[in-house]
């Protein structure tokens, strides 16, 4: 299902599973882009997150390697229909038996903000117990009211540690 129909479960997955679909993945990313760009962000890169056990991917790269990356990226990964396309972004899906996902953006561009959000939750056990509160709040809800929730509070996190 895709879109609105799709629900958000919070799920746990073994541990060596989701390891192994994260090796397989840098592995792919790490052949034809530079380690320094890519990180691993979501609720596995945190630890105390609880999520859907999917693995989310952020490629960070200067402005002049965009276009050419993101060409290195479309042939190589379907792009997500249902994420943002702009000249600073992209979104990709990867095929897995888990849900992956990979995010090409601009380093210092408008949505470089992943890993600044990430050192706070990982900083902080409080604003973890709020993430997980919002997930459990909308376990079995639908994707986009999820995402939505989860993108107000981010943007709350980011805007009160500005």
């Amino acid at each position: 299902m895709i879109g609105m129909d799709k629900l958000f479960l919070i799920s746990q997955l073994d541990d060596a599973i989701i390891d192994t679909e994260r090796r397989r993945v840098i592995e792919l990313l790490s052949a034809f882009l530079e380690s320094d760009y890519i990180f691993e962000v979501g609720s596995t890169a945190v630890e105390g997150l609880i999520g859907k056990q999917d693995l989310d991917y952020f490629v960070r790269v200067p402005a002049n390697e965009f276009n050419q990356t993101r060409v290195i990226l479309d042939s190589r990964f379907e792009r997500n229909p249902n994420q943002l396309s702009t000249n600073e972004y992209q979104a990709y899906m990867v095929e897995s038996k888990l849900d992956v996902a990979i995010q090409l953006t601009i380093a210092d561009g408008p949505h470089d903000n992943f890993l600044a959000y990430l050192d706070l939750l990982r900083n902080s056990s409080d604003l973890r117990d709020q993430y997980n509160n919002l997930k459990r709040e909308h376990h079995g809800k639908s994707m986009a009211s999820y995402r939505e929730a989860k993108r107000e509070f981010i943007e709350f996190v980011l805007g009160s540690k500005a």
